[in-house]
């Protein structure tokens, strides 16, 4: 996934709009995760995929929580900050993750 083209959509969009994309990212990231269900358990540790989605979905909605009241929509660096969180805690970047990223996206890329 380049974030290129993604950083230019989420850019363009108002401060509706871009809470309205962090409300179906967050729900997109609920539905990638539960890719994970069927190999989750704790005898082979793969709950590790679960905790990385669990967390990349609290900065989204600490991200909503914070930066909607302060007025600071400061998103193209969050959304970099959550890329690299992605790419380090292991969850597949090109898969699950760029899919739910892409998903959120459609209706503001048209």
């Amino acid at each position: 996934m380049t974030s290129t083209p993604i950083l230019y959509t989420i850019s363009q969009l108002n401060d509706a709009q871009r809470l309205e994309w962090l409300v179906n990212l967050g729900w997109e990231m609920t539905v990638s995760a539960r890719a994970g269900y069927p190999n989750s358990t704790m005898v082979n540790d793969k709950l590790s995929y679960l905790i990385a989605f669990n967390e990349i979905q609290h900065q989204i909605y600490n991200f909503m929580r914070h930066s909607s009241a302060q007025g600071d929509w400061k998103i193209e660096e969050f959304f970099k900050g959550l890329h690299q969180k992605a790419v380090a805690s292991g969850v597949d970047v090109e898969g699950y993750f760029g899919t739910a990223v892409k998903s959120s996206l459609r209706s503001f890329s048209r």
